[in-house]
């Protein structure tokens, strides 16, 4: 049955009809890329708009025991 259908169209309208399911895969691919380049794009940001950590300031557990007992 679906080989009588084309046999019977018209090649402008095959054409017609293919073309419009290439564009329509084309617009879902250039939409998707353009939700993964806006993805990155905010990723780039997160790091460009963060500071250095803060300077911590770290203390041993223990002192140093001096050698001369008092």
């Amino acid at each position: 049955m679906g080989l009588a259908i084309l046999e019977t169209t018209p090649s402008s309208d095959m054409n017609f009809l293919i073309q419009t399911a290439s564009l329509a895969a084309s617009d879902t691919a250039i939409y998707s890329a353009s939700i993964l380049e806006s993805a990155t794009v905010s990723c780039f940001e997160l790091f460009q708009l963060t500071a250095p950590p803060f300077k911590v300031n770290t203390y041993p557990d223990c002192d140093l025991k001096s050698s001369i007992s008092v």
